[in-house]
């Protein structure tokens, strides 16, 4: 796994411990090894991993949002005693329960909770699964990566405008991937994403927009890396505009 941020913030081991004897739940092993290792932050693009939350969920169990039946795994009333350990940048949920074994998924645009049982898996492994399983498809990149949330974290945005010579946001991301060295390239219909660890960071083409571009570093503006510069003034060469 590619790990964007080399300015980690893990979750202390005394900080969980705490919180599982304060709520009387036992966090999934792989979960607690996650933020131990990595901290909060988003996994793949799809997934936020957070700490344990007892307060996220509670208004839910106020309104009709899920489907509540006799094969429904938490009774509307339960969902007070759940705990968020993450959520989907659709807005979806991933908990648990101190009754119950096994993650619990509250879809955003579903009326249909589920439970995930029996997951002996590296955590990032069952976020796939999770996530091939419920939107019937494979994981949303092949080489999966993680970018842990700090303080550090900057970004511009950029607009391509309209130029003479017609250049396409698909023409200058292959440009800007043949002048630059980068790390890692997940690219598809809709985005392009270039990572360099001497930044901190990655250049995301928005494709199915077409106009938009982000750079995403670490550090403050008079400390920033030689090489965001290097990359603002190629942007700025060929017809991309700062947006304020």
């Amino acid at each position: 796994m590619y790990v964007v941020s080399h300015t980690l913030k893990p979750v202390s081991a005394e900080e969980l411990g705490h919180f599982e004897q304060q709520h009387s739940v036992s966090l999934p092993a792989s979960y607690r090894q996650w933020l131990e290792q990595y901290g909060e932050g988003t996994y793949s693009g799809w997934m936020n991993i957070q700490r344990p939350d007892q307060e996220v969920l509670k208004p839910f169990a106020d309104y009709d949002f899920w489907m509540h039946t006799d094969d429904t795994p938490v009774s509307q009333h339960q969902l007070k005693e759940c705990i968020s350990i993450g959520s989907s940048v659709d807005g979806d949920f991933l908990a648990i329960h101190p009754d119950m074994e096994g993650l619990l998924w509250l879809p955003r645009h579903d009326e249909q909770i589920t439970l995930w049982k029996h997951l002996e898996l590296e955590f990032g492994d069952t976020l796939d699964r999770i996530y091939s399983e419920y939107y019937h498809q494979a994981a949303p990149v092949t080489t999966r990566y993680y970018e842990p949330w700090n303080e550090q974290r900057n970004h511009t945005f950029y607009h391509l405008q309209d130029n003479v010579d017609g250049t396409s946001i698909q023409q200058l991301s292959s440009l800007c991937q043949a002048q630059f060295k980068w790390d890692l390239v997940i690219e598809n219909e809709y985005t392009c994403k270039l990572f360099m660890a001497s930044i901190g960071g990655y250049l995301r083409f928005n494709y199915a927009y077409g106009r938009e571009i982000a750079l995403f570093y670490e550090g403050m503006q008079e400390t920033r890396d030689t090489t965001d510069y290097d990359i603002e003034q190629f942007l700025l060469a060929h017809h991309c505009k700062i947006m304020n």
